[in-house]
């Protein structure tokens, strides 16, 4: 089994988790939907595909980051 992975659980009462000899790690993240559109491609998440061609243009661009200027 590989030492990466991600399980969606829907709503339920709670998890169990159990290892036989070696020790185990993990992330557990709880939360409630918010009814959003997901457009998602490698790191980058945004609401619509639109969105996420903007950012990688802007990316290749060098504009992606946009630093606040001092006042």
């Amino acid at each position: 089994m590989s030492n990466e992975g991600l399980i969606l659980f829907d709503v339920g009462e709670g998890i169990v988790v159990s290892a036989d000899k070696d020790a185990v790690r993990f992330l557990f993240i709880s939360g409630r939907p918010i009814g959003e559109h997901i457009a998602w491609y490698g790191p980058i998440v945004m609401n619509t595909q639109e969105e996420l061609e903007q950012v990688f243009d802007e990316y290749e661009k060098g504009t992606f980051i946009k630093h606040n200027k001092p006042s």
